[in-house]
């Protein structure tokens, strides 16, 4: 079958075109399943993007702090281990 006779059949054209659109839409949905974000890119919507990226760089940058207190904790108990081990063999 010729691809021309698409083109030519506007049944077949109205068809396509709604084929191309449910498409266009099922992307943009398993686009979202995937990110598990209602706004992917911020073509979805600008400032809840920017929003959000905001957000999560906050995010980022607490649990930074937190590891950085963990390690300073463990560096402390270590230190104080040493400490109680001197005394022990004083």
């Amino acid at each position: 079958m010729p691809l021309n006779s698409i083109n030519t059949n506007a049944g077949a054209l109205i068809a396509l075109q709604n084929l191309n659109g449910t498409n266009s839409e099922l992307q943009s949905v398993q686009q979202r399943i995937n990110t598990g974000k209602k706004i992917a890119s911020a073509k979805d919507n600008g400032a809840i993007w920017a929003m959000s990226k905001t957000q999560s760089a906050n995010a980022q940058s607490l649990n930074a702090v937190k590891d950085s207190l963990q390690r300073g904790q463990s560096t402390i108990d270590v230190a104080l281990a040493a400490g109680d081990t001197i005394t022990d063999l004083l």
